[in-house]
């Protein structure tokens, strides 16, 4: 692949950000889109390490690993800050891919930017069910009568009985920080014959991943419900996982394959041709393909494919 010109055509074609990056992290090629993002010129920033020109000092050996882990993993979602040439600090969310033919190169775009918040993550849960910042499943029993609705009977965090202090509050007002109710409650949404009832809900206002939150009877007035929090990259996980399977499935080829995995993500085939380093109209040949193998009839078909 000529990178010369793969460049221009980042220039001139995408305003998101983009770098290319060779095996060892060192800045090939970076579009203005990029340049803009971190106030830097091109020649500061081509023939430089990526953790040594764009990532705060403590998350150097961190993000190093990280990249260099792409090379032999399904992983393509990298969530890091980066340094602004003012030393301003932007979180940011990165797509990934290995490219082209050996010695392979990273195309790393840059989806998601923004100054890290400055407002404290609101605590879901009760403190006492966190442990060094990382989350816990939870589950608690409660009582459904009309007149004490939601009153907690018991508290368990991974499976181990304790938080004995919050028996007696609602449950609503103990983890939702809420004074009646959630509107989405499992308990109220689902009818007698449905038990038991899922609901899935974001994590927090502020934090990233999801609570998968289920609601099971146990009694004449009390309910047990379980809460369970994915991260985001368990969700990544999940979804490569159902790549593959669904590859495997219809035998779709390597390539093919790779054209799935961007289409399930929302990507164009502009996008994707220059992610994979290929023409619009090889990717449109192997969307054609893909298709026609899962037996689906457009890209946005895929959708039902995957839900």
């Amino acid at each position: 692949m000529d990178w010369s010109l793969t460049a221009s055509l980042l220039a001139e074609r995408d305003t998101r950000p983009i770098v290319v990056m060779d095996r060892r992290g060192r800045i090939e090629l970076a579009n203005g889109a990029f340049t803009s993002l971190l106030g830097r010129p091109r020649e500061e920033l081509l023939g430089r390490r990526w953790t040594d020109v764009c990532t705060p000092r403590e998350h150097g050996r961190e993000v190093g690993q990280a990249l260099r882990a792409i090379f032999t993993s399904a992983e393509t979602r990298l969530e890091t800050e980066v340094l602004t040439r003012d030393g301003e600090r932007l979180s940011v969310e990165l797509d990934v891919a290995a490219v082209g033919r050996p010695p392979l190169r990273l195309v790393a775009i840059i989806t998601r930017s923004a100054p890290p918040l400055s407002i404290p993550e609101r605590t879901v849960f009760p403190e006492p069910a966190r442990e060094h910042g990382a989350r816990r499943d939870l589950s608690y029993e409660i009582s459904t009568e009309l007149s004490s609705f939601g009153t907690l009977k018991a508290v368990w965090t991974s499976g181990e009985a304790r938080q004995e202090e919050m028996v007696g509050r609602p449950c609503f007002g103990a983890f939702a920080h809420r004074d009646a109710p959630c509107l989405d409650c499992p308990l109220t949404m689902a009818a007698p014959t449905s038990w038991p009832h899922t609901i899935v809900r974001q994590a927090s206002e502020h934090a990233e991943g999801y609570e998968v939150i289920t609601a099971t009877p146990t009694g004449a007035g009390t309910a047990r419900v379980s809460v369970h929090t994915i991260g985001d990259e368990t969700l990544s996980g999940l979804f490569e996982a159902k790549v593959r399977r669904m590859a495997s499935a219809a035998r779709l080829s390597e390539r093919e394959g790779d054209v799935l995995r961007y289409l399930a993500l929302g990507r164009s085939p502009t996008d994707i041709s220059t992610v994979l380093g290929i023409t619009e109209r090889t990717v449109k040949f192997h969307q054609a393909n893909l298709l026609r193998k899962l037996g689906a009839e457009t890209r946005y078909d895929l959708l039902r494919l995957f839900f």
